[in-house]
C-alpha cells in the first residue's frame, strides 16, 4: 500500500495512507467485533421515534427507526458494505429533494448527483465546507445555495445590527427581462444617421440644407491634436492659430456645396486659436441665394462643450470671417502664365533657402514640420515663382479642394518680399491674411504645385496686396487669387488670445433656483417633516430612530441644523492670525460630527427613502459682496459632497443666512413668497444637491468658465513677484510640487526657493530637483519641515533670510486615505486634515504679517464636484478653498485652485486605478498634460477671484448618464436630463421597471 501511495504522489495524484490496522466494511472485522463491542458499549439514541427524526440507514439502505441505534447497529455499520445509492434513492422515494453534506470537504455531493439523474429526479446536492475554504465566507455561500434550493434560512444572525434589517419579498412571478445592449436604431452610423447628408471632406464632417431652401450649413470640429493634428504646427507669435489658408478652403467647399463657382471675397476678422487641449466645433453657414447667384459665408467656432442654450454660458459662438460666393468665372485658360513649359522660367534667379524656416520662426512665423512644404524660390523681376509639395507630416490631399497646409506654404514666399523696413516681428507685430478676393479652385487634389506671388504696390497704407497663381506640375491652373491683403497684428494681442483662458479655467457661480416644470410629488407635504434635535455636540438623531422604533411613521425629509461657535462671526472675528488656527481645529470637529450623523443615516434601513437636508449658515460665498464664509462649515460641504456623490438622492445641503430659519419666507420666484421648506421641495423636485438662501432668494451653485472679469482684479499677467524674494512651496519634493517649482523659476522668474516636505533633503529625486533648479539660476534650500505642526511652521518662516524675505506661498502637500463615507472614521479624517487644512492655517498664522503678494492654496476638485470615495480628502480642500476667500475678505493674498486630475502621476494619483480614472471621466474629469496644468496655474493667478477650478472637463463625459455633478449642469444645459415616465419604453414587460417590481 505504501508503495502505491508514493507512486501516486510522484505522479502528482493527490494519495495519503490512513492511520488504520484493518480494512472496513470487510472480513477483518470480524477479528475485532468482540473489542468494537467493548468500546461501544451502551452507545445509545439520546431520543428515540420514528416520528422525531427522519434517519435513514446505509447499512439497511432505507429509513429505520432512531431507537435502534445501538451498540450492535454500528458495529454492524462498520462491518457490512455501505448501501449510501440505495439510502438516497429511498429519499428521493419519499420526496426529499435537497441532500446538504456536512463534511470538511465534499465527497459525497459527486455519488448523489450521479444518483439524482440514475433516478430521474431534479434534486440539489449541497456542499459545505471546502478544503482551504473553511471560513464565514464559504459557510455563508453553501447557506444562500440551500435558500435558493427552497431551504429556510436564518438569516438574522448574520446581521448582527440592531434593529435587524428588514426583509423584502420577491415577486411571485418571474422577473421582467430588460435586454442590457441596446436594441438597433435602424439608422446607420456616420452623418446619414443623424439626418445630414456626410460633407466629404477631412475637417468638415456633416452638410445640412434648412428645410425652406434658405440656407446651408457645414459643420466639423478641428483640434490642435487627434487626427487633424497638423493644424496644431501653424504658430505664430507662439500661438497656435488655424492657418487662415483653412477657412478659405473651407468656403471653396461651400461654395461647391450650393453651386457657387468660387469666393468672391472672404474677409478674416479674427484669428481662429487653436485650444491647447479638446478642440472647436465649426460652421460654415451659407445664405439663401440673391437674383445674381451670390451668397453670404460665415465661418464661426466655439469651443467642446459649450452650451448651445443658456445666456451667459461660456463664450458663445464666435464669427471668424465673413464673405461672399460669387459665380464660377470665366475660364483663365489651360496654362498659368510663366508657369508652364520650362520651369524655372528663363532668367528666373535662384534664392538661397538655407535657414529660411528658421529665420521665419525668429520672425514669429514657428512652421512646424506640417507646414515647411516650401521647396525653391526664384526671383522674376518683381514677382517671386517657387515650387512647394505637400509634407508627409501634413497627410495626403485627399478631400480637400487644395490641402491648407499646402496652400499655405504657397504664401511663404512673401517672407521674402522686399517691401521695407516693417518685416516680421518690426514692432511686435506679425503680417496675417486679412482679405481675399477672386479665389477660384480650377483643380483639385493636388499635392505639388508651382507657384506666382505678384505684389501690389498701389496697397492702402499699412497694408499689404498680392496676386496669387498656383498651377500644377505641367502649368495647368490649380487655384487663383485676383488679390490677398494682408494686415499687421499685434503679438501681444496674439498670445493673449491663445491663452483661452476659458479653457480648463472655471469658477463656481450662483444661479437663480429654475422653475420646476411639473409637481412636487407627495415629497411636497411639510407635515411629514422633521428636525432633529440640536446638541452641544450638533443635530442628534438618537431622538428620531427611538421615535420611529415606537412605530411613528418615516419622516420623507429631515433636518440637521449645523451651528459653530463662530457662526455669524467666523469669517470677520478679528485680523489676528491665531483666529484661523481656532477655525481649523472646530473645522475638523465639525467634519467628524457630519461623518457621524451621515454614517447613521446611511446605517438605518427606515430611512432608506427618506432625504437628510443638512442646514448650515455661511458656509458658502454666494455673492462677492457678502461679508465672508464660515470656514470651518465650509468643510461639512465638501464631506457631504462626496457623501451625495456615492449615496445620490440621499442627502440635500442648504446654507441660509444668519437671520433665517427652515420657516422663513424666500422669494422662490417673480410675484410668488414662499417660505424655505418649499425652496427645498423645489430643489428636491428638479434634482439639485445644493441649495443656499440669500437676500430672501433661493440659489443653486454651477461652475461657469472664467472670463477676463471673473475676478474682483483682473491682472492679465501673472503674480509680480520680487526676483529677490522667496517663493515657499509645501510638497515641494513631490512630483507637482517639483512641476510648480521649476516653472516658477523658468516662467515667473523666481530667484530664490524654499521647498518643503516631511522628509525633506532625503525625499526621493530632492537632491536632483535642487540641482535642476540651481542649473536654471534659482537658489534653493530643501527643508524637512512637518506642516502639521505650527510651531515648525512659524520657526520655518522666522528663519528665512532678511536680505531675501518671504513674498509666496503655494501650499501644495496633501495625503489620502481613501474610503467610502461609511468606512470612514475620525482617525481618517483627523490625518487627511492635518497635511492639507491645518498645514494651510498654520501657514497663514505665520505669514500674517508678512507683505506677501501671493498665497496659493492647491486644492481638489473634490471639494466642489464631491468625489465618491474621498469625503475626508473633499472636507479638507473645501477648507482651503474657505479660507482664500477669508484671507482676501482681510484683505490679504488668497487663491485656492481646485485641481482636476494631471496626467502625470504623483503621490496622490499615482496608485489611481484605471476604474478610478474611467469613474472621474464619466464624472466629466479627464486628465490634462502639465503645460496645461501650469499655465492654467498662471491664469488662475492673474484672475483675481479667491477661488477656481482648473480642470480638464469633458461635457460628454457625464451627459445622460448618472454621475453628472450638478455644478456642471451649466456647462452642458443644452441637454436636459429628463424622468422616466411609469409604463414607459424603458424595457419589456410592465415598464414598471426592477424598483416597481420590488
Amino acid at each position: 500500500v505504501a508503495a502505491v501511495v508514493a507512486a501516486c504522489q510522484e505522479a502528482g495524484e493527490r494519495a495519503r495512507l490512513i492511520e488504520v490496522d484493518y480494512a472496513s466494511h470487510g472480513p477483518q472485522v470480524e477479528e475485532i467485533r468482540e473489542e468494537l463491542g467493548e468500546v461501544l458499549a451502551g452507545v445509545r439514541p439520546v431520543v428515540g421515534g420514528g416520528d422525531e427524526v427522519a434517519f435513514y440507514s446505509t447499512v439497511t439502505g432505507g429509513r429505520v427507526d432512531a431507537a435502534d441505534l445501538d451498540t450492535d447497529y454500528w458495529v454492524r455499520n462498520l462491518r457490512e458494505r455501505v448501501r449510501f445509492a440505495d439510502a438516497v434513492e429511498a429519499l428521493l422515494a419519499d420526496g426529499h429533494r435537497v441532500f446538504i453534506e456536512s463534511s470538511t470537504h465534499p465527497v459525497l455531493t459527486v455519488g448523489m448527483q450521479e444518483t439524482f439523474e440514475q433516478a430521474g429526479v431534479e434534486a440539489v446536492a449541497v456542499p459545505t465546507l471546502r478544503r482551504d475554504h473553511g471560513g464565514q465566507a464559504q459557510l455563508l455561500d453553501s447557506l444562500a445555495r440551500a435558500f435558493t434550493a427552497g431551504v429556510e434560512v436564518d438569516w438574522r444572525p448574520a446581521f448582527p445590527a440592531d434593529p435587524t434589517p428588514r426583509t423584502v419579498d420577491l415577486p411571485t412571478y418571474a422577473f421582467q427581462h430588460q435586454r442590457y445592449w441596446m436594441n438597433a436604431s435602424g439608422t446607420a452610423g456616420g452623418p446619414r444617421g443623424l439626418g445630414l447628408v456626410a460633407a466629404d471632406h477631412p475637417l468638415l464632417g456633416a452638410a445640412v440644407e434648412l428645410a425652406d431652401g434658405s440656407a446651408q450649413l457645414l459643420t466639423g470640429r478641428i483640434a490642435a491634436g487627434g487626427g487633424d493634428g497638423w493644424l496644431g504646427e501653424h504658430i505664430v507669435a507662439d500661438a497656435a492659430l488655424a492657418p487662415g489658408t483653412a477657412l478659405v478652403e473651407w468656403a471653396l467647399r461651400a461654395a461647391d456645396e450650393v453651386g457657387c463657382g468660387g469666393v468672391e471675397e472672404l474677409a478674416l476678422h479674427m484669428p481662429l486659436t487653436l485650444p491647447e487641449s479638446g478642440g472647436l466645433r465649426i460652421q460654415v453657414a451659407v445664405g439663401t441665394a440673391a437674383e445674381d447667384g451670390r451668397r453670404e459665408v460665415r465661418i464661426y467656432s466655439r469651443p467642446d462643450g459649450e452650451a448651445d442654450s443658456g445666456a451667459g454660458v461660456g463664450v458663445g459662438w464666435v464669427c471668424h470671417a465673413e464673405g461672399v460666393l460669387g459665380p464660377a468665372p470665366e475660364d483663365v485658360g489651360p496654362t498659368a502664365e510663366g508657369l508652364g513649359g520650362t520651369w524655372p522660367p528663363a532668367g528666373a534667379q535662384p534664392v538661397d533657402l538655407e535657414g529660411f524656416y528658421e529665420r521665419s520662426a525668429a520672425a514669429g512665423y514657428a512652421y512646424g514640420p506640417s507646414f515647411q512644404g516650401l521647396r525653391a524660390v526664384w526671383r522674376d523681376g518683381a514677382d517671386l515663382l517657387a515650387e512647394v509639395a505637400l509634407p508627409e507630416a501634413a497627410g495626403d490631399a485627399d478631400g480637400f479642394g487644395i490641402h491648407p497646409a499646402l496652400l499655405d506654404a504657397t504664401l511663404h514666399p512673401a517672407l521674402l518680399l522686399d517691401t521695407g523696413s516693417d518685416r516680421g516681428l518690426d514692432g511686435g507685430r506679425v503680417w496675417l491674411p486679412f482679405a481675399w478676393n477672386g479665389v477660384s479652385l480650377w483643380a483639385a487634389g493636388a499635392s505639388t504645385v508651382r507657384v506666382r506671388l505678384s505684389p501690389h504696390r498701389d496697397g492702402v497704407e499699412g497694408e499689404r496686396g498680392l496676386r496669387l497663381v498656383v498651377a500644377d506640375a505641367v502649368g495647368e491652373h490649380v487655384l487663383t487669387v485676383d488679390s490677398l491683403v494682408t494686415r499687421p497684428a499685434a503679438v501681444d494681442q496674439l498670445r493673449a488670445g491663445a491663452t483661452r483662458g476659458v479653457d480648463g479655467l472655471f469658477v463656481l457661480d450662483w444661479i437663480p433656483l429654475p422653475q420646476p416644470t411639473g409637481t412636487g410629488g407627495p415629497v411636497a407635504d411639510g407635515d411629514g417633516w422633521a428636525v432633529l434635535a440640536e446638541e452641544s455636540a450638533g443635530p442628534d438623531a438618537e431622538a428620531l430612530l427611538a421615535r420611529l422604533a415606537d412605530g411613528e411613521p418615516v419622516p420623507a425629509v429631515v433636518f440637521a441644523k449645523f451651528s459653530h461657535p463662530e457662526a455669524g462671526a467666523g469669517a470677520g472675528a478679528g485680523a489676528e492670525a491665531d483666529a484661523v488656527a481656532d477655525l481649523a481645529t472646530g473645522g475638523l470637529a465639525m467634519a467628524q460630527r457630519a461623518l457621524e450623523l451621515v454614517q447613521k443615516w446611511l446605517a438605518e434601513p427606515r430611512l432608506a427613502d427618506a432625504r437628510l437636508v443638512v442646514v448650515t449658515r455661511g458656509a458658502v460665498t454666494v455673492a462677492s459682496a457678502e461679508s465672508g464664509t464660515d470656514v470651518a462649515a465650509a468643510a461639512l460641504w465638501g464631506l457631504l459632497r462626496s457623501a451625495q456623490a456615492e449615496n445620490p438622492g440621499r442627502f440635500l445641503l442648504l446654507d441660509l443666512d444668519f437671520d433665517l430659519d427652515i420657516d422663513s419666507t424666500v422669494d422662490t420666484s417673480a410675484g410668488n413668497v414662499h417660505n424655505v421648506r418649499d425652496a427645498v421641495v423645489r430643489a428636491m423636485h428638479l434634482e439639485e444637491p445644493q441649495l443656499a438662501v440669500r437676500g430672501g432668494r433661493a440659489w443653486v451653485p454651477r461652475l461657469i468658465r472664467a472670463s477676463a472679469d471673473s475676478g474682483r482684479e483682473v491682472r492679465g499677467t501673472p503674480v509680480a513677484l520680487d526676483r529677490d524674494g522667496t517663493v515657499l512651496v509645501t510638497g515641494g519634493t513631490g512630483t507637482l510640487g517639483g512641476l510648480v517649482a521649476e516653472h516658477l523659476v523658468r516662467t515667473w522668474q523666481v530667484g530664490y526657493l524654499l521647498l518643503v516636505s516631511r522628509r525633506g533633503p532625503d525625499a526621493p529625486g530632492a537632491s536632483e530637483l535642487a540641482a535642476r533648479l540651481e542649473e536654471l539660476g534659482a537658489d534653493v534650500r530643501v527643508a524637512a519641515v512637518d506642516v502639521t505642526d505650527a510651531s515648525a511652521v512659524a520657526e520655518l518662516v522666522a528663519g528665512i533670510d532678511a536680505d531675501h524675505p518671504l513674498t509666496g506661498v503655494i501650499h501644495a502637500t496633501g495625503v489620502l486615505d481613501d474610503a467610502v463615507v461609511t468606512s470612514q472614521t475620525p482617525e481618517r479624517l483627523a490625518r487627511v486634515w492635518a497635511a492639507k487644512a491645518m498645514g494651510a492655517a498654520h501657514l497663514h498664522t505665520a505669514t500674517a504679517d508678512l507683505p506677501l503678494s501671493l498665497f496659493v492654496m492647491f486644492s481638489s476638485a473634490a471639494g466642489v464636484l464631491g468625489s465618491p470615495g474621498q469625503a475626508n480628502y473633499a472636507a479638507a480642500n473645501a477648507f482651503c478653498d474657505a479660507l482664500a476667500a477669508h484671507r482676501q475678505a482681510h484683505g490679504l493674498p488668497g487663491l485656492s485652485v481646485a485641481w482636476g486630475l494631471w496626467a502625470q502621476s504623483s503621490e496622490l494619483t499615482g496608485e489611481l486605478a484605471a476604474k478610478d480614472r474611467a469613474r472621474m471621466s464619466r464624472s466629466g474629469i479627464i486628465e490634462m498634460s502639465n503645460d496645461k496644468a501650469l499655465g492654467l496655474l498662471d491664469t488662475a493667478c492673474a484672475q483675481g477671484s479667491s477661488f477656481c477650478v482648473a480642470a480638464a472637463v469633458d461635457p460628454a463625459g457625464g451627459v445622460g448618464g448618472e454621475g453628472l455633478p450638478g455644478v456642471l449642469r451649466e456647462l452642458v444645459s443644452g441637454r436636459v436630463r429628463r424622468r422616466v415616465a411609469v409604463g414607459g419604453s424603458s424595457g419589456s414587460g410592465s415598464g414598471l421597471g426592477l424598483a416597481g417590481e420590488l
